[in-house]
């Protein structure tokens, strides 16, 4: 217990760092005073990583005094659901926000730029085209299209006039209509959406411009008409930890599989020791790094995990045989490991996308593949450590002799599988684990999986370094 204890306080002391701020300090430059520029590139709306990202690096300029924010757009679009949450929490910034169309905001771009205060586009770049479309390229259920439509189009409309753009322009991006529309000096045909280019979105009517405030052809130029000093300009990277999240979801897979040969590992030795302590650091990292890089992973699915585990243990160990608890641990085990894996935006375009099945099996393939990985691994891993390792020297001299004494497992002169053949009484319940009675000697034994009660006679049909496997005398 102590060990736990330890190895608990010492990964806390990690993860806060001197600063008692969670993961410790990052070494990241403040964002106090300064002009916080984010990069939107072409694919970059469509991973749920960068939305991850975004979200902190607003938190942080509006929590470390930053001077402004400047969104530069280069996207042909991405995914609607987190760009509409990122537009809710642009409009509630008090910090000024500007885009730079640099050269292309289209869809959900255009949405993300009337979510700042001010546009301004480099010579020749366009914005609009902000229909909402099928992920899969497919046409959308007409009910589906019109509920979306609904929703997005009020959402769209609020962020556009709390900004000061013009609603009926993002509107036209948006809606396809069956008559001729005039926005500013641009004539949009019937069944077509507005695309403005740099200077239609420019021109000048009675009450401002259409839409963007100027045309300017580089950054530097946007912070001269601002009065800005390009000195104060930062760009917002992805943190190191942030980087480790990503890469922690790549290797799922190899977690999973870690985190079941430390469960299995743990289930044949007595006691709580290092099998645990790997597979619970495992699975903890698993959910924690998908839920960084933006998959499913959270809580729920976590809680879940740990039931699916608690259930399984009562089957293992309290119930004989395999039935209805063991079955239902394994399916909510499954589940949550896969479903943690998932990217949360095709999970929704799975939801909202009206195809089903195309978009379903592009959101479980991957984390299916994990979890088949994992599986196999682990038990591959599995057979080289009860192959291998009581047979190495290093092991043999440092580990075994301190953790299995007389009456664990171990022969008398040392040497494993002694007593194979030997029998005698169930001390206790095996179910799997549990202790027997052999020879005047009280063993920590497991079973291949069958229950065994208390008094049955019992004899030894393997021994190990991980431990005496005991099968039940027919009577």
């Amino acid at each position: 217990m102590k060990t736990v204890i330890f190895y608990l306080l010492a990964s806390l002391g990690v993860l806060f760092g001197q600063d008692n701020k969670l993961f410790g300090k990052s070494g990241e430059e403040s964002y106090e005073g300064k002009i916080v520029r984010i990069e939107v590139g072409e694919k970059d709306l469509s991973i749920g990583q960068s939305f991850k990202f975004w979200e902190r690096t607003l938190e942080r300029a509006k929590d470390e005094g930053a001077k402004a924010i400047i969104f530069d757009l280069d996207t042909p679009g991405g995914l609607a659901f987190p760009t509409k949450e990122l537009m809710s929490q642009l409009a509630d910034l008090e910090i000024p926000t500007i885009a730079f169309v640099n050269s292309e905001a289209s869809s959900a771009g255009s949405f993300i730029a009337i979510s700042t205060d001010r546009i301004y586009m480099t010579p020749g770049s366009n914005i609009g085209s902000s229909a909402i479309v099928n992920g899969s390229g497919q046409e959308i259920d007409p009910v589906m299209r019109a509920k979306l439509e609904s929703f997005f189009g009020s959402h769209v409309r609020y962020i556009a006039d709390k900004k000061g753009h013009r609603p009926e322009v993002i509107e036209a991006m948006m809606f396809l209509s069956d008559e001729e529309r005039t926005v500013g000096d641009v004539v949009v045909g019937p069944g077509k959406l507005l695309n403005l280019n740099s200077t239609e979105a420019t021109q000048l009517l009675d009450d401002g411009p259409l839409l963007a405030k100027a045309e300017l052809a580089t950054l530097e130029d946007v912070l001269k008409a601002e009065g800005w000093s390009p000195e104060d300009v930062v760009t917002a990277t992805p943190s190191g930890f942030e980087r480790l999240a990503w890469w922690i979801a790549s290797v799922s897979g190899l977690l999973i599989m870690v985190g079941l040969a430390g469960g299995y590992f743990e289930l044949k030795t007595p006691g709580f020791g290092f099998g645990g302590i790997v597979s619970i650091t495992a699975f903890a990292v698993f959910f924690f790094g998908n839920y960084l890089a933006g998959n499913m992973a959270g809580y729920e699915l976590a809680a879940i995990f740990a039931l699916g585990l608690i259930l399984i243990a009562v089957e293992i160990f309290v119930i004989p045989g395999f039935g209805l608890p063991g079955i239902t641990g394994l399916l909510l085990v499954v589940g949550s490991l896969i479903f943690a894996m998932v990217d949360g935006l095709e999970w929704q375009k799975y939801q909202w996308g009206g195809t089903g099945g195309s978009e379903l099996l592009k959101a479980m393939s991957g984390p299916a593949s994990h979890l088949t990985l994992g599986i196999f691994g682990s038990l591959a891993l599995l057979f080289v450590i009860m192959k291998y390792l009581p047979k190495l020297k290093f092991v043999e001299n440092t580990m075994l002799p301190g953790s299995l004494r007389r009456g664990t497992g171990l022969g008398e002169d040392g040497h494993f599988g002694d007593r194979v053949g030997m029998t005698g009484t169930a001390s206790t319940n095996l179910g799997p684990s549990g202790k027997v009675e052999i020879d005047g000697q009280v063993l920590e034994v497991m079973t291949e999986g069958d229950f065994i009660a208390k008094g049955d006679q019992v004899r030894i049909i393997s021994e190990d370094g991980m431990g005496v496997v005991v099968k039940k005398v027919p009577s």
